[in-house]
């Protein structure tokens, strides 16, 4: 129950970091029920409801708004900074990335990386409509490209059936993009399992790629496999575990 409470108390803090007050008030508008709910659900998902992925948040000083996003995810990105830490992107002048789901994380490389072109890439046609809406609203079109693409290639079920709703949808060709820009400076990458396909084969493009930050899932592959690929690569290899993903996070010296 301690650790739990702890949890929350983080959660909480993190939480009024980035949403302005009248938000946050909504958002914990039932505090008594913030223990169950992590008690029986280990999650804060039902106070991320709340917010019907409608709301803005607070980055930098501004306000960044978001439609149609679960703020539990906008909540790990912003709040736990499960991708890059605040203020490493701000060199950056290529970012790519790949699952952009709707946006999140172009948003935020946007804001960080002041001077870079973000490349989106979603696999899901509705999606990336959202990836384009959320760069809009901000303000981010001119640095800012969407493309709607498979990364890794029609491999399992969920991917073939894409390619069945939507024959015209491509693999996303990863070299082309980097023969194309010369540097990635930062790759961020949550494919839902393709990661363990994309880093197959010819991998001399990774050689262009300065840092990345990547998502695995353990039921979707081979993770202690992948790590050794990555630092083959000759990428510096970090490794958080969780429950049911990952993440790996890798630069070079």
């Amino acid at each position: 129950m301690l650790n739990d409470l702890n949890r929350l108390l983080k959660e909480l803090f993190l939480v009024s970091l980035i949403l302005p007050f009248p938000l946050f008030i909504r958002w914990i508008s039932h505090p008594s029920k913030c223990l169950d709910l992590l008690a029986k659900t280990r999650s804060l998902g039902a106070l991320d409801k709340v917010l019907h992925g409608l709301f803005n948040v607070i980055w930098n000083g501004k306000k960044k708004y978001f439609e149609q996003l679960d703020f539990g995810v906008v909540r790990e990105m912003y709040g736990h900074l499960c991708y890059a830490a605040k203020g490493q992107l701000k060199e950056a002048h290529h970012i790519l990335d790949l699952g952009a789901n709707g946006g999140e994380f172009t948003v935020f490389a946007l804001v960080e990386a002041p001077h870079a072109q973000v490349h989106a890439v979603e696999a899901q046609c509705e999606l990336v409509e959202v990836v384009k809406h959320n760069i809009k609203q901000n303000g981010y079109e001119e640095r800012a490209v969407t493309q709607c693409a498979v990364v890794g290639g029609f491999y399992d079920d969920w991917t073939q059936s894409l390619l069945e709703s939507n024959p015209q949808i491509q693999e996303f060709d990863i070299r082309e993009y980097i023969a194309r820009v010369g540097i990635c400076d930062f790759l961020k990458c949550d494919i839902e399992g393709g990661e363990f396909q994309l880093f197959q084969g010819d991998l001399t493009w990774t050689h262009s790629v300065k840092s990345m930050a990547l998502e695995f899932h353990p039921t979707k592959g081979d993770v202690d496999e992948l790590e050794k690929i990555l630092k083959a690569q000759g990428f510096g290899v970090k490794r958080t575990d969780h429950s049911h993903l990952g993440y790996f996070y890798c630069t070079r010296d």
